[in-house]
């Protein structure tokens, strides 16, 4: 049977496939890092309610503020989601380049 082997050599840094790798890596460590604090914060915010419906009101108007301006568990909310988003997207990225280039 046919195994995946890398062709890459360990010395060349800026081969796309080497970036892909630790972009992957970067990646999935900025989503495991972002993710617990995302719900966390809003388990938070969920918890403060008197009630569920007033729990989902909660957690929706805090997706709805605004980034700038916020205090508290609004502010880890959002800064949260955007380090969730960029380790999205960098997690993209590696696996796109990986996939292409290895």
């Amino acid at each position: 049977m046919s195994q995946r082997r890398s062709t890459v050599t360990v010395g060349d840094t800026l081969d796309p496939a080497v970036v892909g790798r630790r972009s992957t890596r970067v990646g999935l460590a900025l989503v495991a890092a972002a993710l617990p604090l995302v719900v966390g914060t809003l388990a938070g915010i969920a918890a403060d309610a008197p009630t569920v419906e007033a729990a989902f009101t909660a957690a929706l108007g805090v997706m709805d503020a605004p980034v700038f301006g916020q205090h508290g568990t609004q502010l880890l909310f959002h800064v949260g989601t955007l380090g969730l988003l960029a380790g999205c997207w960098v997690l993209g990225v590696g696996l796109l380049l990986d996939g292409l280039f290895d």
